[in-house]
């Protein structure tokens, strides 16, 4: 049974009656003590010399019988502190260096023949300060309205997916205004950037304006780097709060007193709100979410101010906070890449081509990627924004090649073309006839070899040679290096012989005869050796 300390009035309720002449039954059953209890009460006041015929009792007996009952420490028994002295030394090994727990030692003492109650090994080691005592606290000043919210996240349960059909742990992204306590809750399936973003910007909405600063726990997502005086930030949500216009202000590691309006709310939210409710999916949870925080936390009358939250919040604060434009805000993910030797970057499996004239192969740079664009930024420097691609997607812009090597990156004969043009008229003509046929395409690695003749014979030899296979027909890249090599572009082309007569023989047909007597001179047909 529980300790229930007898007040002052109630013992001076008890000798008044016992005065009148009540029984100790009647006098117990008028003020709800216990029939010992009056009786305790009576043979102590007979102690002090007040009798039941007699006046009342002065306040200095009033003071003597209430101290009967009062509650505090008691001496441990001299048995027991007999008991546990030869051991000090070793419980405070145990407790301090072991740090084993009290029930352990307890056990412990007991297999080495050393039974004491568990309250009187606790008074022991109390009495010793051997355990570090509870500090105290004082409480934080209160902030003016709109100035700071805590933010907090909590696992609120679990329910049926209704996508995959299995059972996945919700959590709580809960925000807290500190003055007025009115409370904004987000289930949510994970805590990375998008969902503690797509919380926050839920919450401006419902709150219709952002507080000037913003306590957080150190959830990745947002602290980089924890540290109780200098906390790195992570460059998304940075970014994010400079965006949205509010300071950010990272609790210390196991700090809850840190953020001490919303560390108590996230239990509330759980027995209140999720606890026994029914739930179709995420999007039903939020819903019913907003509602209950709107409807039954913030009409409640808060425990500490004395006031509904939801009425101080729309009196108060409300006005006082930054405006929301209510634009949505794009979520950029920063990476760190190395630009390759093929003057592309990766990134989430997709490749980014880099200008080679701002930043070379080998180089780092940062690369943000957007919901619908990828920023690349070298040295600070804005370099190139490009579409985002799916995974094994591939955005190139040829002009981000060196200028020597923009046609082997036009995989088309179009830019082949264009490139020959510019080595020569004779080099443009061949690349025309090069490449007029039905399949264009598998001629593309000849044309490619038809420029780089140019690069390593002077794009005047190329020209010169290509004239000297125009005149002969000779469409074929293969022969064009031949020239070159033997350096046939200069020489003369030997003329031509006259062409041969039109017909099926160029001669006449005696000359093919060889039997005897038929030839040119013959014109008589010998047939078995008569003319």
């Amino acid at each position: 049974m529980a300790y229930k300390e007898v007040l002052r009035v109630e013992i001076s309720e008890v000798i008044r009656r016992w005065q009148a002449g009540d029984s100790q039954r009647h006098i117990a059953s008028g003020t709800g003590l216990s029939k010992d209890t009056v009786g305790k009460y009576i043979s102590a006041a007979g102690a002090l010399g007040i009798s039941r015929n007699g006046p009342g009792p002065s306040e200095e007996q009033l003071s003597h019988l209430a101290a009967i009952g009062r509650s505090g420490p008691r001496q441990a028994g001299a048995p027991t502190v007999e008991k546990l002295t030869p051991w000090a030394d070793q419980i405070y090994q145990w407790l301090i260096v072991d740090r084993l727990q009290l029930t352990r030692i307890r056990e412990l003492l007991a297999e080495r023949d050393c039974q004491v109650p568990y309250t009187s090994l606790h008074r022991f080691v109390e009495r010793r300060q051997w355990r570090r005592r509870r500090t105290s606290t004082v409480r934080m000043g209160e902030s003016g309205p709109g100035e700071v919210a805590e933010l907090d996240f909590g696992r609120m349960g679990y329910i049926q997916d209704q996508e995959t059909g299995r059972r996945r742990a919700v959590w709580g992204l809960l925000v807290v205004l500190a003055y007025s306590r009115h409370s904004f809750l987000w289930p949510t399936y994970g805590q990375k950037l998008e969902d503690v973003i797509a919380g926050l910007e839920a919450a401006w909405a419902f709150f219709g304006g952002i507080p000037k600063y913003l306590v957080i726990d150190n959830f990745p997502a947002a602290v980089a780097g924890a540290d109780a005086l200098h906390p790195r930030l992570t460059r998304g949500f940075l970014e994010y709060s400079q965006h949205r216009g509010f300071i950010t202000d990272p609790a210390r590691v196991r700090h809850p007193k840190d953020k001490p309006m919303v560390e108590r709310s996230v239990q509330y939210a759980r027995e209140r709100f999720f606890k026994g409710g029914q739930f179709k999916d995420l999007a039903d949870i939020r819903d019913q979410a907003r509602r209950w925080c709107r409807h039954v936390a913030g009409m409640r009358v808060h425990g500490t101010t004395r006031r509904q939250p939801l009425q101080v919040f729309l009196d108060e604060e409300r006005d006082a906070l930054l405006p929301w434009d209510g634009q949505p805000y794009e979520v950029t993910h920063w990476r760190t890449a190395k630009v390759h030797t093929d003057h592309h970057v990766a990134c989430q499996y997709a490749l980014y081509s880099v200008p080679s004239t701002l930043c070379p192969p080998g180089q780092q740079v940062e690369v943000g990627l957007g919901l619908n664009l990828v920023r690349i930024f070298h040295r600070g420097q804005l370099i190139k924004v490009h579409p985002r691609q799916p995974r094994g997607g591939r955005s190139t812009d040829p002009q981000d090649y060196p200028a020597e090597l923009s046609a082997y990156t036009l995989r088309a004969p179009d830019g082949i073309k264009r490139s020959a043009a510019e080595q020569g008229p004779a080099v443009a003509e061949f690349a025309d006839r090069l490449f007029d046929g039905p399949l264009p395409w598998s001629r593309i690695r000849q044309g490619h070899k038809l420029l780089r003749l140019g690069q390593r014979y002077t794009p005047e030899r190329l020209d010169a040679a290509c004239r000297r296979a125009l005149e002969v027909d000779l469409i074929d890249v293969g022969r064009v290096e031949r020239i070159l090599v033997q350096a046939l572009e200069q020489q003369e082309i030997p003329e031509q012989p006259p062409p041969l007569p039109v017909g099926r023989f160029a001669r006449p047909g005696q000359v093919f005869a060889h039997a005897k007597g038929y030839g040119p001179q013959s014109t008589e047909l010998k047939i078995g050796g008569q003319p």
